[in-house]
């Protein structure tokens, strides 16, 4: 029997190769089939014309709302008024498992072998705690937040004192009914807890019972860290790949960096928040949605910022629109904007709106700096406060810090406020700093004790998110003399004698062996110092919460027992005032006017709608259907 051949012969070879020629020449006159999209497609969004073919009109944003992460944790260090035995057995049995994991009862642990989980669960000075925190969109990796904090058990009556062990956040984290394992975590907390302040120090004087229930909650100010980065998406109402990678060239190209927008497939591209932005996410992604996509060239640029121009003297003119436009053009708008800032027949919203885009951009005649100046200067102008904030997000110079401490003696308290905090961040010389550490844990930051140089009214100032800090505007307070002051239940007392100058501290507390009491100057600072546990005392130290000084010092303002001398000998009461619970609020982008245009006419451009995406607004975490659903979950 014959073996078939190895190979075929060369005709029926050539005659294959010919037939597939063939083939392949008759096929390229079809064209080829389009690739099916797995995304829905939309119309292009309905935009006045001045904004056709920006990004707006483009694109949707998507993952922009603050993302929900929760976890179980365990406060410490409570005074005997934590308790976790009506916690749930499923979520102690979750606890326990967490503390053997950090070496709990192990021998191998030369800290805690003797410290069984059972030990800790049972002890009346630590607490179970929901931990929650909402990581903000756009967050970087190592990004800080705040952390808010509930007690579990019911036999919690406070977690004053408390500090949070490090915890680990994820979706879902806080289930009673059954808590996940610890992967997939999207940041860690920890840090001492932060409670009422006006409570902190009056709990048995409370009689109202929703007031006491607010003690088992609390807040850990700046606690959360961001384990890894976030993107914010930018969704293709009509997707193509092509377009993905234009709009990623064009961003990239807008902020000279390489890795601000990466396309992900042909429905959507990422952004990532520069660092110059200091996580603004808000400005941020309003200026990349008023991009235009044939921005880049300068002819089209100067001729849309002329357009631009014309459009914001009208009417009812959507002038934020228009100033973000400005802003995306870059420095070919530049000649526009001037023209408009030295004419002085231009209209206040007109002339905050060209300010604000070029000093955003760079005016390097400084022009964009005076008008914003003027504007802050201005206490019957409606865009006082936006002009300063503005003035503290363009690059740190030493020309705006200037023009900023002027503004530290404003009639206004917000606008003294906002230009301490752009100062502050910028460690501008006019403010002395002194970090006030724990006097348990040298490391442990308690806050920044800063002294403001102003000559305004007196004013003591604490924040209650980011950094803790207590600013101290103008001349120290000191403590009106003869005093006698108490708070939390008697136990804390601050008295003067009959003769010399000091006042005496005195604090008794279950957790101490033996009573502390001490001398101090009057001076607001001294005072703080005692407080905080940075005097050493042959009596002791103290070691107050930030919570709990900034409740002593509202009962000491309220009570009338804070002045300042000037140096004409007249007497001042110094206020105290606490920043707002933390709000998303932005003067800048809700300026009056600025939205709205001038209500003059009818004749004028339309503002630009904003409506829902399509299909409905998402929920805060949940990734969608299609599209880049890691990253949702980042």
């Amino acid at each position: 029997m014959k073996r078939p051949p190895r190979f075929l012969p060369l005709t029926v070879s050539l005659c294959s190769i010919v037939l597939f020629a063939i083939a392949m020449i008759g096929c390229q006159d079809k064209p080829p089939k389009p690739r099916l999209s797995n995304y829905p497609i939309y119309p292009k969004r309905t935009v006045p014309p001045f904004m056709q073919g920006s990004l707006y009109e483009l694109t949707d944003l998507e993952n922009e709302a603050p993302f929900l992460v929760s976890g179980w944790g365990l406060v410490v260090n409570l005074e005997g008024t934590g308790g976790s035995q009506q916690v749930a057995n499923v979520v102690k049995a979750f606890m326990a498992k967490q503390l053997e994991a950090k070496g709990f009862g192990s021998k191998l642990s030369q800290n805690y072998a003797n410290i069984t989980p059972e030990m800790v669960l049972h002890d009346k000075n630590a607490a179970i705690v929901e931990v929650y925190g909402w990581i903000p969109p756009g967050a970087v990796k190592d990004q800080y937040f705040d952390i808010a904090v509930r007690a579990e058990g019911r036999e919690v009556t406070s977690l004053a004192h408390g500090m949070l062990y490090d915890t680990q956040l994820t979706i879902n984290g806080a289930d009673r009914l059954r808590p996940p394992s610890v992967v997939n975590v999207h940041a860690t907390a920890g840090g001492p807890v932060f409670v009422n302040p006006a409570l902190a120090v009056s709990y048995s004087g409370i009689a109202d019972t929703k007031a006491r229930q607010s003690l088992r909650t609390g807040t850990i100010i700046g606690g959360g860290r961001v384990v890894a980065s976030r993107a914010i998406l930018l969704r293709l109402r009509q997707p193509e790949t092509r377009l993905s990678r234009i709009i990623e060239s064009r961003v990239n190209d807008a902020f000279h960096l390489d890795r601000v927008c990466t396309a992900f497939d042909q429905g959507y591209c990422q952004l990532w928040v520069p660092p110059k932005f200091q996580g603004d996410w808000e400005h941020f992604t309003k200026l990349v949605t008023h991009l235009y996509l044939q921005g880049g060239s300068e002819a089209f640029a100067r001729a849309k910022a002329r357009e631009l121009a014309a459009e914001a003297r009208k009417p009812m003119a959507p002038l934020q629109d228009i100033s973000y436009c400005w802003e995306g053009l870059g420095i070919y708008a530049m000649p526009e904007l001037s023209t408009i800032l030295a004419d002085p027949t231009t209209h206040n919203d007109v002339r905050f709106a060209a300010a604000r885009a070029a000093a955003y951009i760079g005016d390097p005649s400084g022009a964009a700096e005076r008008a914003l100046y003027d504007i802050a200067l201005d206490s019957s102008s409606q865009f006082q406060l936006p002009a300063v904030q503005v003035l503290g997000r363009v690059p740190n110079s030493r020309a705006v810090n200037q023009l900023l401490r002027d503004l530290l003696d404003s009639e206004k308290t917000t606008v003294r406020i906002e230009a301490y905090n752009i100062l502050a961040r910028n460690h501008d010389p006019s403010i002395e700093t002194h970090v006030l550490g724990s006097a348990r844990d040298s490391s442990n930051q308690k806050f920044a004790l800063d002294f403001v140089h102003s000559s305004g009214a007196p004013l003591i100032y604490a924040t209650r998110s980011g950094i803790p800090r207590i600013a101290l505007f103008g001349e120290v307070p000191q403590l009106t003399l003869p005093i006698t002051f108490s708070a939390m239940d008697n136990r804390l007392m601050i008295s003067s004698g009959a003769v010399g100058q000091n006042v005496t501290i005195f604090y008794r507390s279950s957790q101490l062996p033996n009573p502390v009491q001490m001398s101090s100057p009057p001076d607001l600072a001294d005072v703080l110092n005692c407080l905080a546990g940075q005097v050493d005392d042959p009596s002791g130290e103290l070691d107050f919460t930030y919570a709990e000084i900034l409740g002593i010092l509202q009962s000491l303002s309220d009570q009338q027992k804070l002045r300042v001398t000037r140096l004409t000998g007249q007497e001042m009461a110094a206020a105290f005032m606490m920043q707002e619970s933390p709000v998303v609020n932005d003067a800048i982008d809700n300026a009056p006017l600025l939205d709205r245009g001038r209500p003059q006419g009818a004749n004028g451009a339309p503002t630009i709608d904003a409506p829902a995406p399509p299909g409905g607004p998402k929920s805060v975490g949940l990734a969608p259907t299609t599209g880049p659903t890691a990253m949702k979950e980042q």
